[in-house]
């Protein structure tokens, strides 16, 4: 299959960062497709042809202007619509509860209107058994087949994943698997079908536990290097050096919606399908939420020991949950969290930020005076926080930086970008980075 044209069109349920950059990279490769979104105001942005997500590559202006792209507030029916995929959110509480109820409320909505045939795709992530349910709830609908492909993109590279990413398909029977593997060949070659709706469910779930825990390792690791008084970057790199099996991420705090969730979700499977509990998981997740707290006590312990510091004026560099692949996405950063613990000890601190990504109005909504220059919010602050790992913060020099700050001050570098050039800083201005125990030491 090469395009959609001369059949029936594909219906996106959820416009996020999700489900926008499916809907608009189908549609760049001939597909009709109709996006639902319930938020006027993104509907609003979406018909001025400007995406509300920031993902590169991302020709929405190209397919509304073709005609096929096209945004409306409610599903349209069956008759008129081949394929439903449904791209909603799955929100966790604080006990890894997941939240479905976006998930039903948009299969119940298609189920409302489809018709014998339609096709459901479920994008969301789910708990294990989410889409067999769904299946049964449908069908008492109509006869209605129901895939589960997950969705596996990093954000800021979304596009170009879903053109060079496997895709993995499950369904609830072998015409609905091979006419999702169909509709997804449009955009890769690369379909790897399982056996079961459970296995693609667990296979999502498993593909960023994993990587939550292998970053959880690291982290932990680094908390130790800093206590014995050396780098874990250099730990890391001799690990690693000539001998690929010892591979492991750099050390910082782990932020976005997809990783903790996921695990969360995956940790509550154990419990729901009567598996011994994952004690592993939860200490992963353990590991990731008191990261934040202890870099904010960190920098207190720090301060309180520096003789003449004053009052906290605050420049957050960086406010989305990481840099590089770019994002405008703020949901769960650590750079956010780690200043929200810093007010719960030091008040209302006042702080400048600038992210050259996340929107203004956004970064005023976490109650920051944004900047939209790194030196208006670098002037004269005595703490500065690297929250990101841009390539606007790593171009910058470590001198740059300090000579703009109030003395005593400190940079904070949560991704050790300038660890090298922080070993040699003298002055005022001290320079600490996480799991960099040896530069504190040598300061």
């Amino acid at each position: 299959m090469t395009g959609q044209e001369g059949t029936g069109a594909v219906c996106v349920v959820g416009l996020g960062y999700v489900g926008l950059t499916l809907a608009v990279t189908l549609a760049a490769q001939g597909c009709r497709v109709v996006g639902v979104e319930r938020n006027r105001a993104v509907r609003e942005q979406l018909a001025r042809k400007e995406p509300h997500v920031r993902e590169e590559g991302l020709d929405l202006a190209g397919v509304i202007d073709r005609g096929l792209f096209t945004v409306t507030d409610s599903v349209p029916p069956g008759r008129d619509v081949e394929t439903y995929i449904v791209c909603v959110g799955t929100p966790v509480d604080d006990d890894g509860t997941p939240d479905l109820r976006q998930v039903e409320d948009a299969t119940r909505s298609v189920a409302e209107v489809a018709v014998d045939g339609n096709l459901v795709i479920l994008r969301s992530t789910v708990p294990v058994g989410t889409s067999r349910r769904l299946l049964a709830e449908l069908r008492t609908h109509a006869d209605i087949e129901l895939a589960f492909c997950p969705e596996r993109t990093v954000q800021g590279i979304a596009v170009q994943e879903l053109r060079s990413l496997p895709q993995i398909v499950s369904a609830g029977s072998s015409r609905a698997a091979e006419r999702a593997a169909d509709l997804f060949r449009v955009l890769t070659p690369g379909i790897v079908e399982v056996s079961d709706l459970e296995t693609a469910e667990l296979a999502k779930l498993a593909c960023n536990a994993y990587r939550y825990s292998v970053f959880a390792f690291a982290n932990e690791l680094a908390r130790l290097c800093r206590s014995v008084g050396v780098s874990a970057r250099e730990v890391r790199d001799a690990a690693a050096a000539g001998y690929d099996r010892a591979a492991m991420p750099f050390a910082g705090p782990v932020g976005g919606s997809c990783l903790p969730k996921d695990t969360a979700i995956l940790s509550r499977a154990f419990q729901d399908h009567g598996a011994p509990v994952s004690e592993l998981l939860s200490g992963v997740r353990t590991v990731h939420r008191r990261t934040p707290a202890q870099v904010a006590h960190e920098l207190t312990e720090h301060i309180s020991r520096t003789a003449g510091f004053g009052p906290l004026t605050v420049a957050l560099l960086g406010v989305a949950f990481k840099g590089h692949p770019e994002t405008d996405d703020e949901r769960s950063s650590p750079a956010v969290e780690i200043v929200a613990h810093l007010r719960a000890r030091h008040g209302d601190l006042a702080v400048r930020s600038h992210d050259p990504a996340v929107p203004e109005h956004r970064q005023r909504a976490l109650g920051y005076q944004p900047c939209a220059e790194a030196k208006e919010a670098v002037e004269g602050a005595n703490l500065v926080i690297i929250g990101t790992n841009h390539t606007t913060y790593s171009q910058l020099s470590l001198q740059w930086i300090t000579e703009r700050m109030a003395g005593p001050g400190l940079v904070y570098d949560a991704w050790a970008l300038h660890a090298r050039a922080g070993a040699e800083l003298k002055g005022a201005v001290r320079y600490l980075a996480f799991g960099e125990g040896q530069l504190a030491r040598r300061a």
